[in-house]
């Protein structure tokens, strides 16, 4: 049985094209009403199973009212179209608990989808479940994004923009971190199978929490179109606490190495620098690199396009390889700073950019081995890891005991134990080990300089 649907309209033109529109997608149009009080009139008449009310009528009351009147009375879903609203006429809108926004201009498939999903939206309550989410995403039927409702954008911050064409198991990991072969599972299963599907609550979610569902699109002959995934506020809190949580993690490894790490975006803002990198841009008047306005910049002209030039090229093919090695110059020390910029990284979340790594070293500095690092990777204790930094600075096992403030007999009962858990056999096999294993990650890119 075909969907009956009420248009209110004041342009006769643009109302012809929607009935019209509406017709070919296999909808009933029941009639056409021009004013607020007309469409009062027949929607106590007609009893249309929806309403696509236009906001902005011409003379009497305007659409928002006729809403409010309507549904006071009858438990008709009402979907608002607009070409224009202010934020004052929205939130009168929003109070009338409309079934969806349709802005103008709109194309088929926006109108074919905020209908369907205002249909299942009010269909799903004599079923006896809560409400679907207010937030919705719709793909086409290979699983890629066509839609985004504003309740979606409001709540992630995600743009329209930023998210057609992308695939929906990119927001099922990023929402509820699920692996992006596990998302795209689940998305097949609902376009084979033809029925929703409840998903599990992200961990750190409440656990009265309603559950998000993945659902199939129909078209008014029920033909199969796309799906839809609704969601709401506590699993997108519940992700941005487990991201916020993953990034304090990698912010605090990254710290920990030997080496600078700059993330940056491709005009070259820099999105995180680790303790080294920080240590070399800005020390000085004269330092090779400055953080101006958020962006880096090489001191030298030639040098900072020869680095622009290389992280725009990584940030456009975001695809693995070799890094390009620059000379960024020399610091008032004297000594050389390269920097190697790294394969970029394609933008991982709907949000985001894509990014360049660029790897800073100063030849003309050591920096000392975390010795969180050492405890971590080789399960050292404190003492232990303490003498292995004095060993690997160049110090004699005496000179260790000496600058620690312990017995030579006490060094040597700690070495013996940091040979038997690093599996080294004597002093300088364990120093080689830690200065080219993992506690260090460096990079000995001395004989590469050209």
């Amino acid at each position: 049985m075909a969907t009956n649907i009420l248009v209110v309209e004041d342009q006769r033109a643009v109302a012809g094209a929607l009935r019209m529109r509406l017709r070919g997608l296999g909808y009933g149009v029941l009639d056409i009403a021009k004013d607020g009080d007309e469409a009062i009139e027949k929607a106590a008449e007609l009893r249309p199973d929806l309403i696509l009310m236009d906001i902005r009528l011409g003379e009497g009351i305007d659409g928002i009212e006729a809403a409010r009147r309507i549904r006071s009375k009858y438990d008709i879903p009402v979907v608002y179209v607009t070409a224009y609203a202010d934020h004052e006429l929205l939130d009168r809108a929003r109070e009338t608990h409309p079934a969806g926004f349709i802005n103008k201009p709109f194309t088929t498939k926006d109108l074919l989808t905020t209908i369907n999903l205002a249909l299942t939206q009010e269909a799903a309550q004599p079923r006896g479940m809560e409400q679907l989410r207010d937030a919705v995403l719709t793909t086409d039927q290979q699983g890629r994004v066509s839609f985004i409702n504003h309740s979606a954008e409001q709540l992630t911050g995600w743009k329209r923009q930023q998210v057609l064409g992308r695939h929906l198991s990119e927001a099922l990991r990023q929402l509820h971190g699920l692996p992006t072969d596990e998302g795209t599972r689940l998305i097949a299963t609902v376009i084979a199978s033809r029925r929703e599907l409840l998903l599990p609550l992200p961990a750190g979610a409440p656990a009265d929490a309603a559950p998000d569902v993945l659902a199939p699109l129909n078209d008014a002959r029920g033909n199969l179109f796309g799906v839809a995934l609704h969601f709401g506020h506590a699993t997108v809190e519940a992700g941005a606490t487990a991201q916020a949580r993953a990034l304090e993690a990698c912010q605090f490894a990254l710290d920990q190495t030997p080496f600078g790490v700059v993330v940056l975006d491709d005009a070259l803002r820099v999105m995180h620098a680790n303790a080294y990198a920080r240590n070399i841009i800005n020390v000085d008047a004269d330092a090779v690199l400055t953080h101006d306005g958020g962006a880096l910049h090489a001191r030298d002209e030639q040098v900072h396009e020869t680095l622009r030039h290389h992280v725009r090229n990584v940030t456009a093919s975001a695809t693995p390889g070799a890094g390009e090695l620059i000379e960024l110059g020399a610091g008032s020390s004297g000594a050389h700073v390269i920097g190697m910029v790294s394969a970029g990284v394609g933008a991982q979340t709907f949000s985001e950019r894509p990014l360049a790594l660029l790897f800073l070293f100063d030849l003309g500095h050591r920096q000392t081995l975390s010795a969180t690092v050492l405890r971590q990777v080789y399960g050292l204790t404190r003492s232990e890891a303490k003498l292995v930094q004095t060993l690997v600075g160049g110090c004699s096992l005496e000179d260790g005991a000496q600058e620690l403030g312990i017995s030579v007999n006490t060094a040597r009962t700690h070495l013996k134990h940091v040979f038997h858990k690093t599996g080294a056999r004597r002093q300088s096999e364990l120093i080689h080990q830690v200065e080219t294993g993992p506690a260090s990650l460096t990079l000995d890119i001395r004989h590469r300089r050209r």
